[in-house]
């Protein structure tokens, strides 16, 4: 149920008392608006209304969240601090004698803001709000570059891809179930009871030729099947990735039997675990697979006041508008 902070001021506050965090640090700054920086009743829809414990008010846990990036701390350094860092207790107005909830509740409050679609509430609201309170002016100047962000998957052979399609297509089609499953061959059941390698010698290139020819053959009769389910956007989306997959990484030898291209297809999917992860360069030997971040930093305060995702294999100046803006 949602907790919510106590309008009445309390003697203990430690804005109550004379203190020497300086007026013009991020820290006075943030305890200064604290009482409209963030705000309980905006985040009341990922709570249950009338049922369980009051839960730490989330305009209280919406601070929390700010200051370790600030300050560049952990979660359970952030409890600490709470605690014993007049600094903290400025910033979040807390007394001096206030009782920190456990560090793992950051982690739970952080998946009820993602699952609520709330993850970018703090920091708009501190821009915002800042800009209202003039940490920000009118006209600034911007510095923006990007930086690497590691995806959330690991980076997967041209094998380990069209294996994986083939397995994501079964399943999304409703093939694990058993009536669905009896109808297939036992080729293709085999994707759906193990998710490993073949066990082939895979230092041997014959081998690896003759399986990924099994690989294509098996992905061509699981599109074959998705065809029959066009209506369903899963499969269709499923099947996409995999028809994506064997067009960017397979071409054909002079036989007709397939092999993998030389070079690297410009938007290749280099995994299904993550399917936005690109290969990507912050330099000549710099590469990295994830995606990029744009980063604008306001230059008098330092405060980043826009950051956005894009792909690793963009170029930098190509969102570059749309981060200013």
């Amino acid at each position: 149920m949602l907790g919510r902070r106590d309008p009445q001021r309390s003697l203990f506050e430690a804005q109550a008392w004379p203190h020497r965090v300086p007026e013009d640090s991020f820290y006075a700054q943030m305890g200064a608006v604290n009482d409209v920086l963030f705000k309980d009743d905006d985040l009341a829809k990922l709570y249950c209304a009338n049922n369980g414990r009051a839960s730490l008010p989330p305009s209280l846990r919406s601070g929390v969240l700010l200051l370790p990036f600030y300050d560049d701390v952990s979660d359970q350094e952030a409890i600490a601090r709470m605690c014993f860092d007049l600094r903290w207790k400025v910033a979040l107005n807390l007394p001096l004698d206030f009782d920190p909830p456990h560090a793992s509740s950051l982690s739970v409050f952080r998946g009820r803001l993602v699952a609520g679609g709330q993850e970018r509430y703090a920091f708009n609201r501190l821009i915002r709000v800042g800009r209202e309170a003039g940490f920000l002016p009118d006209k600034i100047t911007v510095l923006v570059d990007t930086m690497a962000q590691q995806g959330a998957g690991a980076t997967q052979d041209t094998y380990t891809l069209i294996r994986k399609g083939i397995r994501r297509v079964l399943k999304v089609a409703g093939y694990q179930l058993p009536a669905k499953k009896r109808g297939l061959s036992p080729d293709l059941s085999a994707y759906l009871d193990s998710d490993h390698k073949v066990d082939i010698d895979w230092a041997d290139p014959a081998a690896r030729a003759a399986q990924l020819k099994v690989l294509v053959r098996d992905a061509e009769a699981t599109l074959d099947l998705a065809l029959q389910q066009t209506d369903d956007p899963e499969v269709r989306a499923a099947a996409w990735l995999l028809t994506k997959i064997l067009g960017e990484d397979l071409t054909a030898d002079e036989t007709g039997n397939p092999q993998i291209g030389q070079g690297v297809a410009e938007d290749r999917i280099v995994s299904l675990t993550d399917v936005e992860m690109r290969h990507g360069r912050k330099s000549a030997s710099q590469r990295f697979d994830g995606r990029k971040l744009q980063v604008a930093e306001e230059q008098t305060s330092e405060l980043i006041v826009a950051i956005e995702p894009v792909p690793a294999n963009a170029g930098d100046g190509r969102d570059l508008i749309a981060v200013i803006d």
